[in-house]
């Protein structure tokens, strides 16, 4: 091993600094290791590594500069509803001055400051709690490692990315995203995306010689966040950080544009502040139409211009559910802490909400559904021989291999590999038996050694030194752990070698170095390696392995039991095939393994044939890379288990509960596919195994027409002749991404700016409905199906509603697009489908989902894509963020129809009445603010903190068309039952008040500016306007107590106060306590304190007069648990059916 020592002095002294960002692609690559001090061998030094990041830094972009604290504050103060406050500050002001004369009320002056006060206070209460949502957030996301492979000191080693400096050399494989700006120097098949940066969605297949004297259009160069599509290589690393193109162009592309995107929340809440606004607008267009074409003429002294100002304030005011924004902010925090507890990472906390409408979860199997640990099993050859794995040391000394009678397991003897020995290399297997040393015995087990010496060769997995982060009392340890990487499949291989038959993997490829491969993808499904051989140097061994369905199409011949080569004839393929399907109805997947040999002389002239025919320009139907696509030697298959998660069967059965449905879409073989649905109750004994599966196959009739013919347990359903295929329109995250590349690549003429505009203003309150809407409303078919991916394309509308309407659902040997086909289908039937996944070729599933969902030991490419990923890897995290979503959602409609009875409907008809009726005015503009913006706002942030309801999880999904957070429903249950029940609550204590003291109802009546002149007691004109203080502040206070039962009432849509008790078990919820407390102490504050008496025109209210609303309150209690239960007992009841 090579070292080198550096001290802290100038890296560069005899390098052209102006010519680093020009040159790195062009000049030779002796001297591109020459700049950076590295070689390919090797790598960089340790110790210089050391200096070399002093003198580059992390290998991280500077983040664009976060909003101070000052910014933030200027942007709560004067946006969304406080905007409208300062109006109405403005206005009081005003009402003061100039406007109040010579002797101006104290009261409009100190409405002005209290409405001034909130407004300060509410930005405060949004931005303390927004930063702790971030900081919640922030914590979590520093949970997510990223490393890359690199090579130091001639040892790989797996690093942070950040510790990256120019000169490493570092390890790239499909699924991996470029760390830094790289010039690559070796490429097998590699393939990658730099569409983040250039806008080209086309991978780019890599070449490792300079392509184009400009930088950004050689193909040697690769740029930080470009994805590896396929293939793998090295690099060498030459620039990080804010050197690389995508660092130099932070401004302008490390923009996150996830704030941009409207949520499903956005446009609730954005409906509900529009019907707001408007009932703001038309109530306050009412009242000055009435003052101005009436009771300026008729009654002049009644209202004046200073008095209906202030019942505009009043207005504005009670319409303004100040609450929402608070109760939102708390409530997202809510739902920030409850994902930290549960170990889920969302990167955008408004999204959660969509769980709520979650109606089918799209998931992968390996890794998602199994725990992405492949093992293998048993060994098979010929058409009835196998070599079972037994994991139980004791019993490996027994273990037997059946050819096609029995034999002694494989020992030393003849296969043994001597330490010096360089003529032959064959695997080891050091279990002691007896030895097979006669050459017959020897001959019959040679595909067997063919099988194992393929999987240490046609195997890219190797072992690599990781640098393990823990945290942990805050403070971070690192510990150096051996670990093996490389796709499950081949670390599965990888392990059988080396630890079952005790193989010297890194000798073994040393001895027979590989020349060429072509990597696996998930499009041609199957890897290719060509290896000189060790014993025969004139000798290229290439070996096949993949699926073995493909595997098998690329065979003439197969190797026997006893060593011949055999023809393979459509009987052994069916056989073999057909032992392949036993396989993977128990579950396993199956890998198929071939070989062919070829002269050194015929292997250099197919290489050279194909480079010339890809210089020409030649486009290939299927590339291979070189290798013929055909005469390979069939060897055998390789079955291998991954077990599931333990949690996931119980997690699925609750989410079928809940009553989602859950479609497996995987690229795995349909019949293992079926296998692990049944074993995690995706397909379940009720329906699957009861009632049975649904098949369809696709055929052409005698005019070459496709036809469908529908099967259900074997059985001929009905047949379909292939009829009309809808075009995709924009509508869900994938066909507006789609329409916009369209547009980029196509130069599609953009729509009119007043047709952009109005499309934008209709995306700000609803979607677009799905053209196939109407197949959401039917009901699902009570059976299974299983489908592949070579039927999607022949799929037209019919089919399609046909398929995804089934119950459950398995897709099987699917590509990328297919699955996000898939999820569209489903999107343009009104579903909202959240994807789960890891791999890579999740990755385009997980970004165009309505909720895309990765696990943390996936892939970095899936997780970027995602909106939310596991920390944990639990399958069942699932179900708490399906609860939390639905939590949420549930708790903004009790903060909404909590805020409209008293602070819009019971605040309305005051100023109507008295603008109508000429009755005195029964809650001024300084209590309807106080109840708005103090007593109703902190009891809404309690609602927002309510625990979930015991059956939240045994509802249907809510329905995106008709289930808003403001409906009909809703509406009439604030209006028309609790509103108008408030209000006349508060108008019998207001009324009993004014009868208590000798003036009958009829004497207020029709009055205007005559009230008091003619009572039937007489009251001297102060006497007059205490009483009307007074009466004012009970029905304030007859407001505030009858929202305590209200809050009781509310806080629950269908579960019994007493199975949701607020003040102990499970479900408590002190901080309700606490701010009714706060409401009863504002009470009594503002209406019994004297010094706020004389400011605030408010008077101390005997407690006979609120006394009715205790009575009515418990009234209500009563009538709604009545409601409660017969929703509950009578689900399909008119009650039901009218609850909101």
């Amino acid at each position: 091993m090579v070292t080198r020592r550096h001290s802290n002095i100038n890296l560069w002294v005899n390098t052209d600094m102006s010519r680093l960002d020009q040159d790195v692609h062009v000049i030779p690559m002796e001297s591109i290791f020459q700049r950076f001090h590295s070689n390919q061998r090797f790598g960089l030094s340790t110790s210089f590594v050391h200096d070399a990041q002093l003198h580059y830094g992390t290998n991280q972009i500077t983040p664009p500069r976060s909003q101070n604290y000052f910014w933030l504050l200027s942007q709560q103060l004067f946006m969304g509803f406080n905007l409208i406050l300062w109006l109405g500050g403005i206005l009081a002001f005003i009402a003061y001055q100039p406007l109040g004369g010579s002797n101006p009320s104290i009261t409009n002056l100190a409405l002005g400051i209290v409405l001034f006060l909130i407004i300060i206070c509410n930005a405060c209460l949004n931005i303390y709690q927004k930063l702790k949502s971030i900081k919640i957030i922030a914590s979590f996301s520093k949970l997510l490692p990223t490393v890359a492979t690199v090579r130091r000191d001639g040892v790989e080693q797996q690093i942070p990315t950040n510790e990256l400096v120019p000169g490493d050399i570092i390890l790239i494989r499909m699924g991996d995203i470029l760390p830094a700006d790289c010039r690559f120097l070796t490429c097998e098949g590699l393939k990658i995306n730099s569409a983040e940066l250039t806008g080209e969605t086309k991978p780019v297949k890599v070449i490792v010689h300079c392509t184009s004297q400009i930088l950004m259009e050689s193909t040697n160069i690769g740029f930080y966040s470009s994805f590896v599509e396929q293939g793998m290589g090295e690099a060498i690393v030459i620039a990080t950080g804010d050197n690389t193109i995508l660092g130099k162009m932070s401004g302008t592309t490390t923009k996150d544009n996830s704030s941009d995107e409207i949520t499903n929340l956005h446009r609730e809440v954005n409906r509900f502040v529009l019907f707001v606004l408007v009932a703001d607008i038309i109530s306050i267009f009412i009242l000055w139409i009435t003052w101005l074409g009436w009771l300026n003429y008729s009654h002049p002294t009644f209202i004046t211009l200073t008095e209906n100002i202030l019942n505009s304030i009043g207005m504005i005011v009670s319409f303004l559910p100040i609450g929402l924004p608070s109760a939102i902010t708390l409530a997202l925090v809510i739902v920030a802490k409850r994902l930290s507890q549960q170990r889920i990472l969302g990167k955008s906390l408004q999204i959660v909400e969509s769980f709520n409408s979650v109606s089918v979860i799209t998931t992968d199997k390996t890794g998602t559904l199994t725990k992405n640990k492949l093992v293998v099993n048993e060994i098979f050859w010929d058409t009835d021989s196998e070599y079972k794995i037994i994991e139980n040391e004791e019993d490996k000394s027994s273990t037997t291999m059946t050819i096609p009678h029995t034999i002694r397991r494989l020992s030393v003897g003849s296969l043994h590999i001597s330490q010096h020995s360089t003529a032959k290399v064959y695997p080891t297997v050091e279990t002691p038996s007896f030895a097979l040393t006669n050459q017959d015995n020897r001959s019959r087990v040679e595909v067997f050694d063919d099988l194992i010496f393929g999987a240490a060769l046609c195997n890219n997995a190797k072992t690599s030194l990781a640098k393990d982060v823990q945290h942990k009392h805050g403070i971070r340890k690192r510990n150096l752990e051996i670990h093996v990487i490389g796709d499950p499949v081949d670390i599965a291989l990888y392990n059988l070698c080396v630890y079952e038959f005790r193989m010297e993997i890194d000798e073994i490829r040393c001895l027979n170095p590989r020349l060429r491969s072509l990597p696996f993808n998930s499009e041609n499904k199957f890897m290719i390696t060509a290896n000189r051989l060790e014993w025969k140097k004139n000798t290229i061994l290439l070996t096949m392995k993949g699926a073995p369905e493909v595997i098998i199409q690329y065979c003439s011949s197969y190797k026997s039991n006893d060593g011949q080569i055999l023809p393979l004839t459509t009987e052994i393929k069916q056989k073999l095939l057909y032992r392949r399907e036993m396989l993977s109805k128990n579950g396993y997947r199956v890998i198929a393994m071939s070989q062919q040999k070829l002269t050194k002389m015929r292997y250099d002239q197919l290489i050279q044939r194909y480079e010339e025919r890809q210089r020409s320009g030649i486009i290939f139907n299927q590339d291979f890379n070189g290798f013929p696509p055909e005469n390979y030697c069939f060897l055998g298959f390789f079955s291998l288990f991954d077990s599931p998660r333990s949690d996931v069967p119980g997690s699925v059965l609750k989410i079928r509960q809940a009553h989602i449905r859950i479609a497996m879409i995987t690229g795995d073989h349909p019949t293992t596919a079926t296998a692990v649905a049944q074993q995690v109750n995706i397909f379940s004994e009720e329906i699957s195994k009861r009632n049975g599966i649904d098949t369809f196959q696709i055929e052409e009739n005698d005019n070459n027409h496709s036809v469908f013919r529908l099967y259900r347990n074997e059985t001929l359903l009905q047949e379909h002749m292939r009829g009309i295929i809808t075009p995709f329109r924009v509508g869900c995250r994938a066909t507006r991404t789609i329409e916009k590349q369209n547009k980029e690549h196509d130069f599609v003429n953009e729509p009119s700016w007043y047709k952009r505009w109005y499309s934008s203003c209709t995306a700000q309150f609803s979607e677009s409905k799905p053209i196939f809407y109407k197949e959401k409303e039917k009901e699902k078919i009570p059976y299974a199906l299983v489908m592949t991916g070579s039927q999607i394309g022949y799929m037209d509308d019919f089919m399609w509603n046909w398929v995804l309407s089934h119950q459950e659902l398995v897709f099987a040997r699917t590509s990328p697009e297919q699955k996000l086909q898939i999820i569209m289908e489903f999107q343009r039937r009104g579903e909202t489908v959240a994807a789960i996944g890891d791999g890579t070729n999740d990755a385009p599933s997980l970004k165009y989902a309505d909720i895309g969902i990765a696990m943390q030991s996936g892939t970095n490419v899936s997780k970027e894509a995602s909106d939310m990923i596991l920390l944990d890897n639990n399958f069942s995290s699932i179900i708490s963020a399906i609860e939390t979503g639905r939590l949420l959602a549930d708790n903004l409609k009790k903060v909404v129809i909590y805020l409209l009875p008293a602070g819009s409907w019971s605040e309305f008809w005051p100023i109507i009445f008295n603008m109508w009726f000429g009755i005195p005015l029964s809650l001024s503009a300084f209590l309807a603010t106080i109840l708005c913006v103090l007593n109703d706002l902190i009891i809404s942030l309690a609602l927002a903190s309510e625990k979930p309801e015991t059956e939240i999880m045994s509802r249907p999904p809510s329905n995106r068309k008709n289930d808003h957070l403001l409906n009909m429903k809703l509406l009439v249950h604030a209006y028309l039952f609790i509103g108008n029940l408030e209000c006349f609550t508060a108008f019998f204590c207001f009324c009993y008040y004014w009868i208590d003291n000798g003036i009958s109802f009829y004497s207020f009546m029709f009055t205007y500016e005559y009230f008091g002149n003619n009572l039937p007691t007489a009251y001297n004109p102060e006497e007059i306007n205490q009483m009307i203080n007074v009466s004012q502040s009970v029905y304030y206070c007859s407001l505030c107590i009858f929202q305590i039962f209200n809050y009781f009432a509310t806080r629950t849509r269908y579960a019994s106060i007493f199975q949701h008790n607020p003040f102990w078990g499970q479900n408590r919820n002190w901080f309700a306590l606490v701010a009714i407390m706060v409401s009863i102490s504002a009470v009594l504050i503002f209406t019994q304190v004297t010094w706020f008496n004389g400011i605030f025109d408010t008077a101390p209210v005997p407690a006979k007069y609120v006394m009715p609303t205790i009575g009515f309150g418990i009234g209500w209690l009563v009538i709604d648990e009545l409601r409660k239960l017969c929703v509950r007992k009578f689900p399909h009841s008119i009650i039901a059916k009218i609850a909101w």
